[in-house]
């Protein structure tokens, strides 16, 4: 049976994955964000099939480098597409300037003799952290039109669909996705990881006292739950959007399905952050009711909590904020140790040695339960202070789409964008969620485009009043 079905989604993905070349080599980058939308999602599961199918160890390598083939075909044809290289004009804005620069520093410690993970790890790490430059550099150049955007998102939705009706069956039967797919073997001849716990396809799948945490899809339910929030931003920004009450309807559902998926991945940094990307979004456009409607929640919630929550729950809860429950102690744990190898090693102990993106050894791991340590620890205190502020500079300037006059279609992307990296600050001080390729990735891209419609507006900070500067009438 699961021959069958890896065959199946083998020939499916070879097509899909053929088409969107060609599209490419046309200069169709939308297709290239499509791709990137319906199979980076899936993409641990899809390979965890195909191995079980198959047990071709080089079909499965062949097929993870399939992806970054295509994403840095894409960057190298938009740097080096052009007819004329020679009179080509690049304009950087400060925000350019801080990538650019980050990326610099991260190369520079693939060179330098800098830690004892091997020139092959670090080099694999230095190529999955590219795609955030990369993607951000597709946002940059690639005018996508608000059609294009809005084609895109409704591919998501139809797949939080799917996502979301599967996690369902998980939770009425208790039964994990990755359990079927035999996650175990996959894990453990590909990537030499032996999962434990309660259900045997790894920790990240329970929560304290041995409560299931669902990831359908995706690869585990950190990663689902960070990836509704785009639902969540999406789906928001449409309902105050569209005036049409079946539309309404439609939005309110996809919403529903978004919450439901993050409370069956039982993320509790996703789940408040979730809240907090609320209120954001509630000042970026100024409707005021969603604070309302948080405040009534939060209470109800409270009410709930001190009245009729089971014990059980109630001490989850307050263990939780107390930091005494056994994840919140590892959370502990894991950033004094990172802050103590940052202030021992203030330029890094090298690449390789923290977090759990691709490249990094297993016997050298220190720290890796939050974002900006991960990165502090590799490439000491530099890399951890550039990182915040182009999150904070990109969080800003798409935040500036209002004041900067754009139009509702004009805001979408900066306001999801802003939207989402506001909403992952939480679980970045938790998790390595850059390595979460769907949400870390297309929102980075979606960043990027925001800077573009920001300095397309702006000199200097000064609004430019010509209707010439329109991103979107170029698009």
């Amino acid at each position: 049976m699961m021959v069958l079905v890896a065959s199946i989604l083998l020939i499916v993905y070879c097509c899909f994955y053929l088409y969107v070349a060609q599209q490419l080599l046309k200069g169709e980058f939308k297709y290239l964000l499509y791709y990137c939308i319906l199979f980076l999602p899936v993409y641990t599961v899809f390979l965890n099939i195909i191995y079980v199918g198959f047990r071709l160890p080089v079909l499965n390598q062949i097929l993870q480098y399939s992806k970054e083939a295509l994403i840095f075909s894409g960057a190298i044809l938009i740097i080096f597409g052009s007819k004329d290289l020679t009179n080509r004009k690049w304009e950087f804005g400060l925000l350019d300037k801080l990538v650019f620069s980050f990326v610099l520093l991260s190369g520079l410690y693939v060179i330098l003799p800098i830690g004892e993970a091997s020139t092959i790890n670090k080099l694999i790490y230095f190529k999955n952290l590219l795609l955030i430059p990369t993607f951000y550099l597709f946002g940059r150049n690639v005018k996508l039109s608000f059609k294009d955007w809005k084609v895109g998102f409704h591919l998501f939705l139809g797949l939080t669909l799917l996502t979301t009706l599967i996690v369902v069956f998980e939770k009425a039967f208790g039964y994990h996705l990755h359990a079927l797919i035999d996650s175990p073997l996959y894990q453990s001849e590909m990537k030499d990881l032996d999962l434990k716990g309660v259900f045997g396809i790894g920790f990240t799948f329970e929560a304290q006292g041995g409560r299931p945490r669902y990831a359908s899809l995706y690869a585990n339910p950190l990663e689902l739950s960070a990836s509704m929030l785009l639902v969540g931003a999406y789906t928001i920004y449409m309902l105050l959007s569209v005036k049409h009450s079946t539309n309404k309807l439609i939005y309110s559902l996809f919403l529903t399905l978004g919450v439901v998926a993050m409370l069956f991945a039982y993320s509790r940094a996703t789940f408040v952050a979730f809240f907090g990307m609320l209120l954001f979004m509630a000042f970026q456009l100024k409707y005021y009711r969603i604070i309302v409607s948080v405040l009534v929640g939060a209470a109800f919630f409270s009410l709930y909590f001190v009245f009729l929550a089971s014990d059980d729950l109630r001490y989850f809860v307050v263990d939780t904020i107390t930091f005494q429950n056994s994840s919140s102690i590892t959370h502990i744990i894991d950033w004094l140790e990172a802050i103590e190898s940052m202030v021992n090693n203030p330029m890094g102990i090298g690449l390789g040695t923290s977090g759990n993106m691709g490249g990094v050894e297993t016997d050298l791991i220190v720290g890796g339960e939050n974002q900006f340590l991960i990165y502090g620890v590799q490439m000491g205190f530099v890399s951890a202070i550039l990182y915040a502020m182009i999150l904070f500079i990109g969080i800003r300037h798409c935040y500036k789409g209002k004041k900067l006059g754009l139009s509702k279609e004009e805001q979408l992307v900066p306001f999801v964008a802003a939207s989402v990296k506001f909403g992952l600050l939480l679980p970045l001080l938790t998790a390595n969620v850059e390595a979460y390729l769907f949400i870390s990735l297309v929102s980075w891209w979606m960043i990027g485009q925001g800077e573009s419609l920001f300095l397309s507006y702006s000199t200097d900070g000064r609004l430019e009043n010509s209707k010439s500067s329109n991103y979107w009438s170029n698009a």
